[in-house]
């Protein structure tokens, strides 16, 4: 019964980007477009298919519906299968969507901005104002603090039924703060409540996204950070075998997680001075050096002896500097790991 309400609440959400994502591309091409039942998926890969009638020729595009892609999702986009397909989705920045261009991903939102380059059907649309849907404004969950609670709820999935108090005190936030993200989690379906004390994520990989997407925007600018090299000459890769208080992030942590390149650099999160463990180190101030400590925002586990951030993070760090190279690692950790917290 729950897994059936499940999949019935992201049907009808689904089915309001489709209808209004078509009725806003006809308007402004004047073109008759009709699609399946979304009840009936067309195969396994996509959710339908869209009919579109050009002067006298049908033209069949077979589509996938997202609320939204962001930048988190860009090493998985060249592999939809097959590339020549449509998503619809409720928004995507101007830099996702030129990326989707230069892919060759077609695309249309809901607002009727479309890139389609499908058969004998070119359109390309982008001045229209963007629409948001009813209840998807900006909210507490992805706000500064509550970034941190989030993140508590990816990287342990037991910690969505700890108490406010034991969750706040993890995340280093307020029990109001708890209460308000998980009201807006619940209004915005990321999360559903099954009762007074238990609830449960309904979408992880779109939580992990979003999370991504906004920590990168808007926690990660606010941490304190500084950039150091070794004095000493040494490899980053060191910094496994050093005793230390933090935890390592970045492409180092990266490495340790899929074995597919070797990192240039590496990040430290760190509670606590930044100069203390730069003399343990032996690292000394330089703004391009390959080291970066960064204020550390969640409060520390039981785990003393851990030496890498968790996946998420992870994830977050090699977006953040998208060089083609991180951005496969990152789709590489996340296949791997995606079920498995770190």
């Amino acid at each position: 019964m729950y897994d059936k309400i499940i999949f019935y609440i992201f049907i009808l959400m689904e089915q309001e980007i489709l209808n209004i994502a078509i009725k806003n591309l006809s308007t402004a091409t004047g073109l008759m477009i009709e699609t399946n039942d979304l009840l009936k998926p067309f195969n396994n890969f996509h959710d339908g298919v869209l009919t579109i009638f050009n002067k006298g020729v049908q033209i069949e595009i077979p589509y996938t519906i997202k609320r939204k892609i962001t930048v988190a999702e860009l090493p998985f986009l060249q592999d939809l299968p097959p590339k020549k397909g449509l998503i619809i989705l409720e928004y995507a920045s101007k830099s996702v969507k030129e990326q989707l261009k230069r892919l060759e991903i077609n695309y249309l939102e809901i607002s009727g901005n479309a890139y389609i380059s499908f058969d004998k059907i070119y359109i390309f649309i982008n001045t229209n104002k963007r629409i948001k849907l009813e209840g998807n404004d900006s909210n507490a969950a992805f706000s500064k603090t509550g970034l941190k609670v989030v993140y508590q709820l990816l990287i342990n999935k037991n910690s969505i039924d700890y108490s406010y108090r034991n969750l706040g005190e993890i995340s280093g936030v307020s029990i109001d703060t708890i209460g308000r993200v998980y009201g807006e989690l619940i209004r915005d379906k990321y999360v559903v409540k099954i009762n007074n004390r238990k609830h449960s994520i309904l979408d992880y990989e779109r939580l992990f996204k979003d999370w991504v997407t906004l920590f990168n925007k808007t926690l990660r600018p606010k941490l304190k950070k500084r950039s150091f090299r070794f004095s000493n000459n040494q490899n980053i890769q060191s910094l496994f075998e050093a005793n230390f208080s933090g935890e390592i992030g970045g492409e180092l942590a990266a490495e340790k997680l899929s074995k597919y390149n070797i990192a240039e650099k590496a990040n430290i999160y760190v509670k606590g001075s930044f100069v203390e463990l730069a003399m343990k180190l032996n690292l000394r101030p330089d703004s391009n050096g390959q080291v970066t400590m960064i204020e550390q925002f969640w409060n520390d586990t039981s785990d003393k002896n851990k030496k890498v951030v968790d996946l998420p993070l992870v994830y977050a760090d090699l977006i953040s500097d998208p060089k083609p190279r991180n951005l496969k690692t990152a789709k590489l950790i996340f296949n791997e790991y995606f079920y498995q917290p770190i």
